[in-house]
């Protein structure tokens, strides 16, 4: 069995996310490419509307976890630390132990652009799966994701969380647009308010608190020869270097939609590396 809560619901005919409010859509769209403030207060308010609706039992069991990946977390994956920490001192009676959904392979291209169909293919029923040697089995599981449009992904999450066990599963959504899942292009409408230019991803991979994640990875890997230096360029040797090593650990290569951006990508950040040693 399961539940759904979110921090905002769009109705079917909604253009876009409002512009202030819990979920600003300038906001949400910094979060998804790895604004880390951004990520701290969505996470904490979905812990406050967690208790004040769920209300959980003194001693309750509960495990935390995000959206299911393979080798590099997405942007929900860092509402489970903020979430955790909020819950700690809104219900400190409560058990809460973070969890990871473990996924395989990797989209074969932009999750947020696919149809129905293309989702189904992407995330399996038997795509996702908890390690053996967690004992899930008869507690709680809360899952945080950003946003639900088909409910694929949620599908997959309930089937591997069942598998394992678990007696309840809620899905917190920081957005439920799934009323208005018939329009193929509004999650990735959504995304790309706030990083729509190399411009607007050097400012979020400014912020204090960043935390890329594979969505970046992903955007960078896709974009132009000139767009990708110029990303090199604007941010610390450490982002360059993670960016290269989520490439990798996320086996991209293999990944049609994203080998020829990749090489791409190794051979401006090697130009960049031999122009820096000759300075």
């Amino acid at each position: 069995m399961s539940d759904r809560i979110a921090l905002h619901t769009l109705a079917a005919d909604a253009c876009g996310l409002p512009t202030d409010g819990l979920v600003p859509a300038a906001s949400y769209s910094r979060f998804k490419y790895g604004d880390g403030q951004v990520s701290m207060n969505f996470g904490r308010a979905l812990a406050d509307r967690f208790n004040e609706i769920v209300d959980p039992r003194p001693g309750e069991r509960i495990f935390v976890t995000s959206s299911g990946y393979g080798a590099v977390p997405p942007a929900a994956r860092s509402l489970v630390a903020p979430f955790v920490a909020r819950m700690r001192s809104l219900a400190p009676s409560v058990k809460l132990q973070p969890l990871r959904v473990h996924r395989l392979g990797v989209s074969p291209g932009d999750y947020a652009a696919m149809d129905l169909e293309a989702r189904a293919q992407a995330v399996g029923a038997k795509s996702m799966h908890v390690d053996p040697r967690i004992d899930v089995a008869g507690a709680r599981v809360v899952a945080l994701d950003d946003i639900r449009v088909t409910g694929t992904h949620e599908l997959a999450m309930d089937g591997c969380l069942d598998e394992a066990g678990a007696s309840w599963i809620d899905h917190l959504y920081v957005v439920d647009a799934h009323a208005a899942a018939g329009r193929p292009t509004l999650e990735s409408d959504l995304n790309e308010v706030a990083a729509s230019s190399v411009a607007d991803l050097l400012a979020i991979a400014d912020s204090p608190r960043f935390v890329p994640n594979a969505r970046l990875a992903k955007r960078i890997v896709s974009s132009s020869a000139h767009e990708q230096e110029a990303f090199l360029r604007g941010v610390p040797v450490s982002v360059r270097a993670w960016l290269l090593d989520a490439a990798e650990r996320d086996g991209l290569a293999h990944v049609p939609a994203y080998a020829t951006g990749l090489r791409r990508l190794q051979l401006v950040s090697a130009r960049l590396d031999r122009a820096a040693a000759t300075a």
